[in-house]
């Protein structure tokens, strides 16, 4: 069998058909989605909500980091981790990332928003970007910090929490589609996204993995 050499035209045609190809089949390719809300934290546990206790893992929030690192570790390797910025969210995927040696990004608008009982007439409205995100020292080296995507988002009511909502879903379809993807957060965003995302409503508990393929 022999080689037919291509010529410079030739060539670029034929690179352009295959980038062509490759985006078509990225573009059917499922996407597989792991969401694992944040260790148990002390305030979880207690109902009291203050800035020690809303950070600090209990007992069984410690044990239940070190199971969902265990089960993690057994799986595929993910080809995005998305972190919330929250000291909890952090917190709870930073063993597996050292064991696996990975780096996660850190989503901001995974944060936490939509909390409490939602609203009879509850819709989107907007939210705004706040302060800095900022990473413990401890475990700098574990995250990475997007230019332009690094403030937090800002949203004081239910309503302006689903804003942020919204824009997380188109965010995560746009630039993950078709990938296998690692979400840490929490239970307010995280059930908002997974229903706008699935059309279902899940329960959301403290460290167990909720699994959703997308075609």
């Amino acid at each position: 069998m022999g080689w037919t050499c291509l010529n410079g035209d030739r060539m670029g045609n034929f690179l352009g058909m295959l980038a062509a190809l490759g985006f078509v089949l990225a573009t059917f390719r499922p996407t597989d989605l792991t969401f694992v809300r944040h260790g148990e934290t002390v305030a979880n546990a207690t109902g009291h909500y203050n800035g020690k206790t809303l950070n600090e893992f209990s007992g069984k929030g410690a044990a239940g980091v070190s199971a969902i690192t265990r089960e993690l570790l057994s799986q595929p390797r993910f080809e995005a981790i998305l972190v919330s910025p929250s000291p909890r969210a952090l917190k709870t995927i930073a063993p597996y990332l050292r064991a696996s040696h990975s780096k996660a990004l850190v989503w901001p608008l995974a944060y936490e928003c939509c909390t409490g009982k939602r609203p009879k007439d509850a819709h989107p409205t907007a939210f705004k970007w706040g302060s800095a995100v900022s990473i413990p020292k401890d475990m700098a080296g574990l995250f990475f910090v997007e230019a332009g995507h690094d403030r937090l988002p800002s949203s004081p009511d239910y309503n302006s929490g689903l804003a942020q909502v919204d824009a997380s879903l188109a965010e995560f379809r746009a630039r993950f589609g078709g990938k296998r993807v690692l979400i840490v957060g929490h239970s307010g965003h995280g059930g908002q996204f997974l229903h706008a995302l699935t059309g279902k409503w899940r329960r959301v508990e403290n460290t167990k993995e909720i699994s959703v393929q997308l075609r």
